[in-house]
């Protein structure tokens, strides 16, 4: 392993013990009580855990995640009937994700997790229906090997359902590179300042810096999947909270305004501040998720 991706394994193992150190213990009552609120949560936010995964459809496939986090989106799939097969680049997100299953029992029908990499899966060709990687695959050193991994290990036929930062949007060139890039002089310098400036959350102070964080425009997402057929882009994402400085004042504002969500606790350890109906159709528009369907071609005569 190189140093680089012993930096990013550190940065995001240290931050799960800061998001998720205190929903280790679950018993499998609340883990269904918690699917169901994380289903209707990805509903309201019109993710691509829901849409560009329809679950009604999953049941018999073969799902692959990268990148798991606290397993939340595997098990939500292996609860509607897929095989899912998880992999991590940090040993204990993919035992929380392997817990979950335990929990389900759907380790038995196939689900397992383990540790690994996005940019070397240990699979062989054509293995998944599904490949499946939500806000992962820009943070890796190298996002365009790893896109070309999803490809080798799906089926002919196969769906990768991924999503990467977009930087055509209000939270990159207005949160991130002005107000932190420029005002505060990060970008300058520093080739991986963005990486600095985003993703820490959950209880601990920061101690450890996040080596990797790329956003991508409409024709950057075309050209690493240039392989790939019937490739679909959707926008989402925008929270005003995000706002440097002003965010928190508004956050106070909008928790007691719209409340919180449970379906939040499975993903970030904590209930979800429900957006507003403007930040919904902002997020359409503006936001910093590239929701990304696409498709490997049939084999020929198939």
């Amino acid at each position: 392993m190189t140093e680089e991706k012993k930096d990013i394994q550190a940065f995001w193992g240290a931050l799960y013990d800061s998001l998720y150190a205190d929903t280790t213990d679950i018993t499998r009552e609340q883990l269904l009580v918690a699917l169901d609120a994380l289903e209707d949560m990805f509903r309201l936010r019109e993710h691509m855990a829901v849409v560009e995964m329809p679950l009604a459809d999953l049941n018999g496939k073969r799902v692959l995640e990268i990148g798991p986090g606290a397993g939340g989106h595997s098990a939500l799939f292996a609860h509607h009937g897929a095989i899912v097969t998880a992999i991590d680049i940090t040993e204990a997100r993919a035992e929380a994700t392997a817990a979950k299953f335990k929990l389900l029992g759907v380790d038995e029908r196939g689900c397992r997790a383990m540790q690994g990499d996005a940019e070397k899966l240990p699979f062989p060709d054509d293995s998944f229906d599904i490949v499946y990687s939500n806000g992962v695959l820009h943070h890796t050193s190298d996002t365009g090997k790893a896109v070309d991994e999803a490809w080798r290990v799906l089926k002919p036929g196969g769906r990768a359902v991924i999503m990467l930062y977009c930087k055509s949007s209000w939270h990159y060139w207005i949160n991130m590179w002005l107000c932190v890039g420029v005002l505060k002089g990060k970008a300058f310098g520093d080739i991986n300042w963005l990486g600095r400036a985003t993703e820490w959350g959950g209880k601990d102070a920061q101690t450890v810096e996040n080596p990797i964080t790329r956003c991508y425009t409409r024709g950057g997402i075309g050209e690493l999947f240039g392989r790939y057929k019937n490739l679909s882009l959707r926008k989402g994402e925008f929270y005003f909270y995000l706002i440097p400085k002003l965010g928190r004042f508004y956050r106070r504002w909008q928790i007691k305004r719209y409340g919180t969500h449970p379906g939040g606790f499975l993903v970030y350890g904590e209930p979800w501040p429900m957006q507003s109906p403007l930040e919904r159709w902002l997020g359409r528009i503006m936001g910093f998720a590239w929701f990304i369907s696409a498709e490997k071609p049939p084999s020929p005569g198939s």
